[in-house]
């Protein structure tokens, strides 16, 4: 999984607001359902340059809600990654500086990949069928070359 794509954005709610202004900070994000936490700390490193203490994960299941109808709708199912920071650290989390601290660390993800070398093209040659001694066919004429050896020998 790319790390662009782990934390998609900074959760605020007041239980979060609240985790803040602990000693050890704890900071809340909407990430990615598949994302392990070894991704999000990672994602997160990335992005802010600080090692997180620990991260901890949730998912949020759907909720059916109603319609009206018979059929209940859902809410959309979602995984909140808790991160704590060591002490003495701080970030400042917006909607906005996140956007543009992520897509920073986008540009520098993709910069190290152009960095590293391409792996070498390897050239496929199709496979050559011997008709005779001196000459050879490619692969997709072998029935045209089996139809010439054979109305040869008749």
């Amino acid at each position: 999984m790319q790390l662009t794509n782990v934390i998609i954005k900074p959760y605020l709610t007041e239980k979060s607001y609240a985790r803040r202004a602990e000693d050890k900070k704890k900071y809340a994000f909407i990430v990615n359902i598949d994302a392990n936490k070894h991704d999000v700390a990672m994602a997160f490193t990335a992005i802010f340059d600080i090692e997180p203490e620990s991260v901890t994960t949730m998912v949020r299941k759907s909720v059916a809600t109603r319609t009206g109808t018979l059929h209940p709708g859902y809410t959309k199912a979602f995984k909140i990654a808790y991160v704590t920071l060591p002490k003495g650290k701080d970030i400042s989390v917006s909607k906005e500086e996140f956007e543009a601290k992520a897509k920073a660390a986008g540009e520098k993800a993709t910069a190290k990949a152009m960095e590293k070398p391409a792996a070498k093209e390897v050239s496929k040659k199709p496979a050559a069928v011997e008709v005779k001694k001196d000459e050879k066919v490619e692969t997709s004429d072998k029935k045209t070359a089996w139809r010439k050896q054979t109305n040869k020998n008749h």
